[in-house]
């Protein structure tokens, strides 16, 4: 009868450890998502500032 009480504490256990796994594979998820996307507008800034640099320097060059 014991064991009987010990695995009805495991089975009301477990849905909370599948929540928890859930929240925790969703927080990744969401990390990993906004790290991406940081890392593509830091990505699209340094682009806009190459072509800003190329841009100024063949101005300057054709304003001598």
């Amino acid at each position: 009868m014991r064991m009987n009480n010990n695995n009805n504490a495991h089975v009301e256990t477990a849905p909370e450890l599948v929540d928890i796994f859930m929240d925790f594979s969703e927080f990744d998820f969401k990390t990993k998502d906004k790290s991406t996307a940081q890392q593509r507008l830091a990505a699209r800034r340094a682009i806009e500032q190459h072509f800003e640099k190329k841009r100024l320097e063949h101005d300057i060059q054709d304003y001598w």
